[in-house]
């Protein structure tokens, strides 16, 4: 019985909302930087531990301010939730425009405007989500077309 309770409330830490993950920055002696999910194996490299937050809660829809008219993903490559989101979208041949938060200026910019801390952000029309369901982005599909 006391492994149970040990079980349910290491479950209930790891599902909390936020899920954090550590990224390393790592400068080899060269001076190129990479980014690994792993510390560096020599010690003397320098590398400088990065603090990266997705969504794993429940993900939550509102209006944004401006109209999109599509749907789009704001997105990185390391988010899993996202992966999960996108592979439903082609999954079931949904369009969508796929923002890289790694990669852009502008999607970064676009996440600080929206007000989002995490990925996953779909966007479908006015509507926002954080986090991702299928059933709700079916839902914001649905209103984008009556409007």
């Amino acid at each position: 019985m006391k492994v149970w309770i040990a079980l349910l409330c290491l479950v209930a830490g790891l599902t909390n909302g936020n899920a954090h993950a550590e990224v390393y920055k790592i400068v080899g002696a060269d001076g190129k930087i990479s980014y690994s999910d792993t510390p560096p194996v020599n010690p003397d490299t320098k590398a400088q531990t990065l603090k990266i937050q997705t969504w794993t809660g429940s993900p939550s829809v509102s209006t944004s301010g401006s109209r999109v008219g599509k749907v789009t993903i704001l997105s990185a490559k390391w988010c899993g939730v996202c992966t999960q989101a996108k592979s439903y979208m082609k999954s079931h041949s949904i369009a969508f425009e796929e923002w890289d938060i790694d990669q852009s200026d502008f999607a970064r910019s676009k996440m600080r405007e929206l007000g989002a801390k995490g990925v996953p952000v779909i966007l479908v029309g006015t509507q926002k989500m954080v986090g991702f369901s299928p059933e709700r982005l079916e839902s914001m599909i649905a209103g984008s077309k009556a409007q």
